[in-house]
């Protein structure tokens, strides 16, 4: 009952904080059309942040209020939701499944592991880098649904007790693995696709000539931080859960056994690979203009060689997250195109006397505090809009912006409502909040991170974060 209520009252909040958007005398140079689309925005911001309908349903009653309020037409407002970055996500998704579909995943895993079972502080760390790495081609929500009953039947075979210390690290590993991997690069998390869309929508009318970032670009750029997060993950967990000298034998047979029953890889593995090589390098040479093409021209081939049935993808491919990435993007777009996110920073923030690195930093961790109660595709749709449009502001370059959001939305380190596979370590029920809440930790040393790899080595790749003011 109390939830019900609790769903009514942040439904009805919405609904309220959007009407009084909408019917506000705002002046300060916001036209009609922004200010219906500032009033879409609120209503979504509401809703994503306390869920009083699922998240897709709110991209799609924003997506649809648009033309209703009159923000833009329908036709403007429908042609955002299938721009090419949704697809892209569907291939993400797609790629996804036919990695697990075929057993490659499955088996790249167990070998890996097979080889590190030498002392607990090797299994764990073996199985935190591992979901790290395998977010490099898949998507992270994939990996850890691939890698959690890998780390249950370790757990079972060693027969550990109740909250073990191994036992909360092992899950904490593969939970903090695919956290860090997430943000490897294009293929590790979908709402990397939805940042730079929205990144797309505003480059052209930056000061400065702005060029668009593409699958190496972003890696280049976000790598070595989800690496620096790892490796600060790896010690707390090292420091925090130290080894309880446990022998690991049963641990050995039982990965011997599931390799063993693998067998040699097959015609199908090894396709599936060339194919998935093909399409990265494609996706490399295409730019970043073409990766929905890519995407969709790839999904095909994998169809058309039979590596994957369309019944099977559907199982893996969340269209949730596709209708929640269409409606975002399009209530984004809205936000920008009305000059409605540019007459919020000059209502927000009048004065431009703050140094643009405390609005970096203030972004980024905005960003990761959200993340831990609010899916991290809401959260890049919530803030970037007007963290592009503080760009101009503060002589920010919106490259550098579009890196961060997506970046420090995925440091999801503390809660089980941050990401799915922190849910999922929750639920086996070894774990409390007590021993993830160290994860602050993680954030803050990669925030700090970021500030010597933007002075360091983003120049160096073109994403300075401070551009002249022109």
């Amino acid at each position: 009952m109390f939830v019900q209520y609790r769903s009514s009252f942040f439904l009805l909040l919405g609904l309220m904080c959007a009407a009084g958007v909408f019917f506000a005398p705002l002046d300060g140079g916001l036209s009609a059309e922004g200010q219906s689309a500032l009033s879409v925005l609120t209503l979504c911001v509401v809703w994503w942040i306390f869920t009083p309908v699922p998240l897709p349903v709110t991209s799609m009653v924003g997506l649809a209020l648009l033309p209703v309020l009159n923000a833009m037409t329908v036709g403007e407002a429908f042609a955002l939701f299938g721009n090419q970055a949704v697809f892209f996500v569907i291939g993400v998704f797609i790629v996804a499944s036919v990695m697990l579909q075929s057993g490659i995943s499955a088996r790249l895993s167990i070998s890996g592991l097979r080889l590190a079972v030498k002392s607990e502080a090797w299994l764990c760390n073996s199985i935190l880098f591992l979901s790290f790495a395998l977010c490099a081609v898949i998507v992270s929500h994939a990996v850890a649904a691939l890698m959690f009953p890998i780390v249950l039947g370790i757990i079972q075979a060693l027969n550990l007790p109740h909250r073990s210390r191994l036992s909360r690290r092992l899950l904490l590993s593969m939970a903090w693995g695919t956290v860090c991997g997430s943000n490897i690069g294009l293929l590790s998390s979908a709402r990397a696709a939805l940042a730079l869309e929205l990144f797309d929508g505003v480059r052209s009318t930056a000061p400065v000539p702005l060029p668009s970032i593409g699958v190496v670009d972003y890696s280049l750029a976000a790598a070595p931080l989800a690496l620096g997060s790892l490796l600060i993950a790896a010690l707390l967990l090292h420091l925090r859960f130290p080894s309880e000298g446990i022998d690991l034998k049963p641990v050995v047979e039982k990965l011997d056994s599931d390799i063993q029953s693998k067998g040699p890889m097959s015609l199908r593995e090894w396709l599936t690979l060339l194919v998935l090589f093909l399409m990265i390098g494609a996706m490399i040479w295409g730019g970043a203009q073409n990766m929905g093409i890519t995407a969709l021209l790839f999904c095909g081939v994998f169809f058309a060689l039979g590596l994957l049935q369309w019944e099977d993808a559907e199982r893996y491919v969340n269209w949730g997250v596709v209708l929640l990435y269409g409606g975002a993007i399009a209530v984004g777009a809205a936000v920008h195109q009305t000059g409605a996110s540019l007459w919020l920073v000059e209502a927000l923030m009048p004065a431009s006397t703050v140094a643009p690195w405390l609005v970096l930093i203030g972004l980024g961790t905005v960003a990761a505090l959200l993340t831990e109660v609010v899916s991290n595709s809401a959260v890049i749709a919530i803030i970037l809009p007007v963290a592009l449009a503080l760009s101009d502001r503060y002589g920010l370059n919106p490259r550098a912006v579009a890196i961060l959001a997506p970046v420090c939305a995925g440091f999801a380190f503390m809660l089980p409502t941050s990401t799915p596979a922190m849910a999922m370590v929750f639920g086996v029920g070894q774990l409390r909040t007590r021993d993830t809440i160290v994860g602050i930790v993680i954030t803050v040393s990669t925030l700090l991170l970021f500030l010597l790899v933007s002075v360091l080595w983003w120049p160096i790749i073109g994403f300075a974060p401070i551009l002249e003011l022109p």
